[in-house]
């Protein structure tokens, strides 16, 4: 019987101090993401602020202002406190991380007539997460957060490159691999409260701040993103865990 498993994602867009276009998640079992990694987070949100509908986000733990659950996080030794247990939870569990980066100006100079970033980015993660099912003889599926109407939002995008990646196959891999690996990509809302999302929103900015030479603020989980990067079991993390384009 085959092993099923979640690859949860999320993204970093440039701008600002950041150059590179980041998709970036983990995948887990099924088994181990209802047994394992709900109940921790869950009992970290509980921790930290006393409720788990609480929804975890990067962007708003960094800012933690007063009128949010976040304000907790004024407090210095709770916000190190807090990255230690989100360390810890990749370093207790098998959550290998797919990641794909893209320098956008670097890659428009040389293919000024490329794909778009997502179709890119969403070929290579899909590439390395079959290869990851086939090693594991295991099948899965694809999340990635829904972002609003926002005209930037690639909902419709990532739809339309999955299903033609399933049809058409990928470089490395033909159709019939990636049919019989992967099951569907979906996007859940914010409002719907999916850990696995949750911790997936926690990684892009880490890795982003790497690549662009920038002071990290999560304490070390960058050190773990680099460790737990998917190697293709052969010690090839630059292949199939961080992918660095171009």
């Amino acid at each position: 019987m085959r092993k099923k498993y979640s690859l949860y994602l999320d993204e970093i867009l440039t701008g600002g101090h950041f150059d590179h276009f980041c998709l970036v998640g983990f995948a887990v079992s099924t088994e181990d993401y209802e047994t394992k990694i709900i109940p921790e987070l869950n009992q970290i949100k509980q921790d930290f602020f006393g409720d788990t509908s609480v929804i975890i986000h990067e962007m708003e733990i960094q800012k933690h202002k007063s009128s949010t659950p976040f304000k907790i996080f004024q407090n210095n030794k709770k916000y190190e406190e807090f990255w230690e247990r989100i360390k810890s939870l990749f370093q207790k569990y098998d959550l290998p991380i797919f990641a794909v980066c893209i320098h956008e100006v670097s890659c428009q100079k040389l293919y000024s007539n490329s794909r778009d970033k997502y179709f890119i980015a969403l070929q290579v993660i899909l590439e390395n997460f079959v290869h990851f099912l086939e090693k594991s003889n295991g099948v899965g599926n694809i999340y990635v957060e829904s972002t609003d109407a926002n005209p930037h939002q690639k909902d419709e995008q990532l739809q339309y490159h999955f299903h033609y990646l399933k049809a058409n196959g990928t470089l490395f891999y033909d159709k019939r691999v990636i049919q019989n690996r992967v099951g569907t990509i979906s996007f859940p809302l914010k409002v719907d409260n999916i850990v696995g999302l949750q911790i997936a929103d926690l990684l892009p900015n880490s890795l982003n701040r790497k690549l662009s030479n920038k002071d990290q603020r999560t304490h070390g989980l960058i050190d773990v993103i680099e460790k737990k990067a998917y190697d293709g079991r052969c010690g090839k993390q630059e292949r199939f865990g961080i992918k660095i384009i171009p």
